[in-house]
């Protein structure tokens, strides 16, 4: 047995780096002549639960959740306990733009059961299976429709889909990277993006959806889950501006290793597999690597990525490349990793008036 199979569990909450995006080709005018054309202050924070991962936060946004455990004594089970998960909003101080991750889970189909004749009538729709609701296996926007909207914006009234689409690239390479991590064995996977608006206390937001569901085949015997559940949200006539905001928000992702160790360690307790963890930290982070691509590439491809134009960065302190937005056309930086965009050339950061000095512009880097 390949080493890392359960550990890929683990990779959709490694890849966050991934999520971000709305097409915005035509945005850049709206959002420089918009509200949020004044400096735009990034500080970077770590994920308040854990320290899994820093990211950078608009100064005066708040985060609520983060990574989350299961108890399987209280969920009746351990169908959904034996990896971290990833819950977090992150939203402005006035709620009118906002990103969200959903946490993976894991679902079972009584009907693809072997034994379904047997056990499908104690356990039926809607009941506990070792931790996990039992439900029949969905199909992506039917996923996005009817569980992901409701969990996450339960108090959303008058919702409406403008469309879905599917992310069939995106699907085919979670499907390979199953392939190569699971020795040879390959699940199923369908992804889709949807389109929605609604109103929410009294706001009426345009929201971007997008979901991967994976399928373990017979192997799982009726298991499957969600993957890469996350959203971005915005009022609706402001929606286009926050674009650059939430694209910078994503590419900004920075892991932390002695964090990945720990979840590495946790799950070999937790399903009692062995493996040297030296060697599976390294994999994972070759995997990590060609997974974020893939679906980089396939999120560009399918209209979702692409919510500004991306740049190649270079760090002003430590000579690393970093990837940020081109919607603006200057850029600072901190030792401390927090980041200023603004349009003006005269503009200092170091002699505005905010909390936070010692910037250094971060030049895109020579090619």
């Amino acid at each position: 047995m390949k080493a890392l199979k359960f550990l890929f569990l683990l990779i959709p909450i490694l890849v966050l780096s991934c999520c971000s995006g709305i097409n915005g080709d035509n945005h850049s005018n709206d959002f420089k002549s918009g509200p949020l054309s004044k400096a735009i202050v990034f500080h970077r924070i770590s994920e308040p639960n854990e320290n899994a991962f820093t990211f950078l936060l608009p100064e005066g946004w708040l985060v609520s959740g983060g990574i989350t455990r299961v108890n399987p004594n209280s969920a009746g089970g351990a169908g959904n306990a034996i990896e971290a998960k990833l819950y977090m909003k992150i939203s402005s101080g006035g709620n009118e733009a906002e990103m969200g991750w959903l946490p993976d889970t894991r679902f079972f189909d009584m009907r693809r059961y072997p034994s379904a004749n047997l056990a499908a009538p104690m356990f039926p729709d809607g009941s506990n299976y070792n931790g996990m609701l039992v439900m029949k296996l969905p199909t992506a926007e039917d996923f996005i429709w009817k569980v992901a909207i409701p969990f996450a914006h339960p108090h959303a009234t008058g919702i409406k889909i403008i469309s879905i689409n599917p992310l069939i690239e995106l699907a085919s390479s979670y499907s390979t990277l199953s392939e190569r991590m699971m020795n040879g064995y390959r699940f199923s996977y369908q992804s889709a993006i949807a389109t929605l608006e609604y109103s929410e206390n009294g706001v009426l937001y345009l929201e971007k959806i997008v979901t991967v569901i994976e399928d373990f085949g017979p192997v799982g015997a009726g298991l499957w889950g969600n993957r890469e559940t996350w959203y971005v949200r915005a009022g609706k006539d402001r929606f286009n501006q926050y674009a650059p905001v939430f694209a910078t928000i994503g590419h900004s992702v920075r892991l932390n290793p002695e964090w990945i160790r720990r979840e590495i360690r946790s799950q070999q307790e937790n399903s009692n597999i062995a493996l040297q963890t030296q060697k599976a930290v390294e994999q994972i982070d070759r995997e990590i690597t060609e997974h974020r691509a893939m679906t980089t590439a396939e999120i560009n491809n399918e209209m979702y990525l692409n919510l500004t134009g991306q740049e190649d960065y270079t760090n002003p302190f430590t000579g690393e490349t970093e990837r940020g937005t081109n919607e603006w056309k200057y850029r600072w930086e901190n030792e401390q990793g927090d980041v200023i965009y603004h349009n003006n050339s005269n503009y200092n950061p170091n002699d505005d008036d905010i909390s936070i000095k010692g910037f250094k512009r971060s030049e895109i880097r020579k090619r």
